[in-house]
């Protein structure tokens, strides 16, 4: 479980748009040393000092397009590093084994974020409703026993044929039930559901969070998921806000 991250350091992008002024941003002039020859415009998505808290159970994340969603996911991402392969070992001489690459990486991590938990490539996994194609989105840390995960592939396979909203469902299913002890983030994973369907995610995460002891982060727009939680975190404050006053405001 994580409880928090913390920016060390300002995460900017170049200003390309209208709506991208909401965030504090400046225009950056070139000097004798500078690559660009011309003043570009930065804005900073995630401001040095931000700190996010996390509880344990579903965690759900809100916020206008373009609010940072799918950035921190992709940052926390980077944070928890991926897995050598045995050709990456043995092409790379600095680490023994598996278990010393696993020791080392997160010490040489020179990145954006400083969390307070155990998040690591072993314990956490990560689903975009938009990008993860159902045959190849089983995370395989979840180290799947030969029986289920052919059932599960055959499923997939068969799930082409399908809707895009019924070719996830397994995916869904199979991660939220068979994940344990994990952080399992989920970005839009609502995608192309039917309003039947999001109601079942709910309870699919609930069940997870509450039988696996699996802590869930999700970014969503889905009404149908942020109406059973309490307090959700909206990404444009960066605060923790009362659900039935987001959206309330919203719909005035």
């Amino acid at each position: 479980m994580i409880k928090s991250i913390t920016f060390i350091a300002d995460y900017d992008l170049p200003l390309e748009k209208e709506t991208q002024k909401r965030f504090p941003h400046k225009t950056i002039k070139p000097t004798k040393y500078s690559r660009d020859k011309h003043p570009y415009d930065i804005f900073f998505l995630f401001k040095k000092g931000l700190k996010i808290e996390f509880n344990e159970g579903v965690n759900v994340i809100v916020g206008e397009n373009g609010s940072g969603k799918t950035s921190l996911f992709s940052l926390i991402k980077q944070y928890s590093g991926k897995p050598i392969d045995k050709m990456g070992l043995f092409m790379n001489d600095e680490y023994e084994n598996e278990e010393d690459y696993f020791q080392k990486y997160q010490k040489e991590y020179k990145g954006y974020l400083k969390i307070d938990g155990v998040l690591n490539y072993r314990n956490a996994i990560y689903f975009d409703g938009e990008k993860d194609n159902p045959v190849v989105a089983i995370p395989q840390m979840l180290s799947p026993d030969k029986r289920n995960f052919a059932s599960l592939v055959s499923q997939l396979f068969d799930a082409q044929e399908e809707s895009h909203g019924e070719s996830m469902l397994p995916v869904l299913a199979y991660i939220l039930q068979n994940a344990k002890n994990c952080v399992i983030f989920m970005d839009e994973p609502e995608t192309a559901l039917s309003l039947r369907n999001q109601f079942w995610l709910t309870e699919e995460m609930k069940f997870s969070a509450r039988n696996n002891k699996n802590q869930i982060i999700i970014s969503t727009h889905a009404l149908a998921l942020i109406q059973n939680f309490d307090t959700i975190f909206d990404m444009e404050t960066r605060k923790w806000v009362n659900r039935k006053k987001y959206v309330n405001e919203l719909i005035k």
